[in-house]
């Protein structure tokens, strides 16, 4: 049974199921070159019946994960009733109130519209199924996860009117519990500081949490509490003075109150503030369901930092992130409910390598395109090449990654990485300079699984979120000594950690680099410079060396690239 699921909005994309178990998965960006694509992910659909070597009329079933229209049975009563009580707030909250519900029909009902005309055209409408937006987020949460039973909790800006949701996972069942509403939105205050800051937010929030670590958050906290906060189970946005349930519109009085503050205090003020809310609101579940596993999805869930805090938040256990978090995964959790209406088995997700790959033959022809400007090297073998990547980052060579399928998701696992050594505390500076990124964001290491308890304290082997980098942890003194350049200023790193089975060739060479150095870790970077997104075929790759992005380009374990 083939199982097509879509997304058309930001980070638009394609997820395909065979019997259950996802066997390829793509963003439009990486194939279009615009960065978190919004258009008809059509690349997508043909790159994914290419793989399969299908063609529509081989899908059963169409999945989305949005527009399934408002939830009215279960939802009216409390959606009306949070209308009521903002309304009776103030005339201005009651004003903003309306404001956003009629954004979000304006701009979801067309979008519904063309998605519909798109699935006539392709012959699919017959075999559509919609899904609620957060019930979507909350499945790639859960059946993914290596949980049995969970809490799962999703959290973003918005979706089917509503910013998050906690359901009760258990086998292949999810029990909806609590919901939160659109006008109560922890991805909207962080978008929102984001581009009063100067950046651009659904895109840049990373930066605020990078740059979160350099500033005092107590100065400016007092206005975040004013914003937004947790009462009974619930996330309530404080709407009319600060806050404004928007990415953009900042209320007057907000910018007057952070007139006056630096923006690393601002920064570390909402860093801290959403770790707050979040954590006292996923805490209230956690002691009334006595559930101690997390599983969680949704855009705010990218925030590495917080994930850290749920961690550690009295009573969990364990924590699971899908590693495509944001609305991108919706295309996978859309397509698992449509499986799991169907049937109760749970299919494992031992990697996110889940992309297109290029053979030997294909890279070597488009180095000949390239005559006169590149040069190839052909090792025998992936324990050579191995030994040769070592022997260049000894030699501080950045080394462009590109092997295997590629990644589905936001993170660089090795497969579309840009690898450098962790030696050199000036690294953020020049080599972010060099990628054309904000100077102040860190990079992140990766090691091995044999290596990685003298690098993070409190990690444990089981621990899924350090396979896919979605969690940061505390460095050890000895890492901090060994690998200044990934260690931040408030002494966290956002690690990959990974077992060989996970990744053979990078396994090799990060094992060859500690044999050869004593080096605890190496730099792994995302293979694309800033607002371009993560390379994905081997001429990205090539364009990417020819651009000085990298030194050199290793492709599939036996080739080495360079410039002549």
């Amino acid at each position: 049974m083939y199982i097509l699921g879509l997304h058309h909005d930001t980070d638009t994309g394609a997820v395909l199921l065979k019997d259950g178990q996802a066997v390829f998965a793509i963003n439009e960006e990486r194939l279009s070159r615009v960065k978190l694509d919004e258009s008809f992910p059509e690349r997508s659909i043909q790159a994914t019946l290419a793989y399969a070597g299908i063609t529509l009329s081989d899908i059963d079933v169409v999945s989305f994960g949005w527009h399934s229209g408002f939830p009215y049975e279960e939802h009216l009563t409390g959606y009306v009733s949070r209308c009521v009580d903002i309304a009776e707030g103030s005339a201005e909250a009651k004003k903003i109130m309306l404001e956003r519900v009629a954004v979000e029909i304006s701009q979801d009902v067309p979008k519904k519209r063309f998605f519909d005309e798109q699935m006539k055209r392709l012959g699919l409408t017959a075999k559509m199924e919609y899904f609620d937006h957060h019930r979507s987020h909350a499945s790639c949460a859960f059946y993914p996860s290596p949980f049995d039973e969970a809490l799962v909790v999703t959290l973003d800006a918005r979706g089917n009117f509503r910013s998050g949701a906690v359901f009760h996972g258990k086998g292949s069942e999810m029990k909806e519990i609590s919901c939160n509403y659109s006008f109560d939105s922890l991805g909207f205050l962080y978008g929102q500081i984001t581009d009063y800051l100067g950046f651009k937010p659904h895109r840049h929030e990373g930066k605020i949490t990078g740059l979160a670590a350099y500033g005092d958050p107590e100065k400016c906290l007092p206005i975040m509490r004013e914003m937004i906060k947790v009462k009974d189970g619930k996330i309530y946005g404080v709407i009319g003075k600060y806050y404004k349930p928007f990415y953009t519109q900042h209320l007057v009085a907000l910018k007057q109150a952070l007139a006056p503050h630096s923006r690393e205090d601002i920064a570390a003020a909402v860093q801290r503030h959403l770790e707050d809310v979040t954590c006292e609101y996923i805490e209230y579940y956690v002691k009334t369901t006595g559930l101690t596993k997390i599983a969680a999805a949704g855009g705010v869930f990218a925030n590495v930092k917080l994930n850290q805090r749920i961690r550690a938040i009295p009573g969990v256990e364990d924590l699971y992130v899908f590693p495509q978090m944001g609305d991108g995964g919706l295309a996978m959790g859309a397509a698992l409910l449509s499986w799991h209406a169907r049937s109760a088995e749970r299919k494992a997700l031992a990697n996110v390598y889940l992309g297109p790959e290029w053979t030997n033959g294909q890279i070597e022809e488009a180095v000949a395109k390239h005559t006169g400007k590149l040069q190839i090297t052909q090792f025998a073998s992936n324990q050579e090449c191995a030994g040769r990547v070592v022997e260049l980052l000894k030699k501080d060579s950045i080394i462009g990654l590109f092997q295997g399928r590629m990644e589905y998701g936001p993170r660089a696992l090795g497969n579309r990485t840009i690898l450098y050594h962790a030696n050199d505390r000036s690294v953020n500076d020049w080599l972010n300079k060099r990628l054309n990124r904000t100077e102040f964001m860190p990079f992140a290491p990766v090691t091995i699984k044999e290596l990685a308890p003298r690098c993070f304290m409190g990690w444990k082997p089981e621990h899924v979120t350090t396979t896919f980098m979605t969690e940061c942890y505390d460095c050890t003194d000895e890492m901090k000594q060994n690998a200044p350049a990934v260690v931040h200023v408030d002494g966290t790193a956002r690690p990959q950690i990974i077992a060989r089975e996970d990744n053979p060739f990078y396994y090799d060479v990060i094992k060859g680099w500690n044999a050869a150095t004593g080096g605890l870790c190496l730099i792994n970077t995302s293979f694309n410079e800033h607002e371009h997104p993560i390379v994905c075929s081997i001429d990205d790759a090539l364009n990417s060396l020819l651009g000085n992005n990298v030194d050199c380009v290793v492709a599939n374990g036996r080739y080495l690239i360079q410039p002549i």
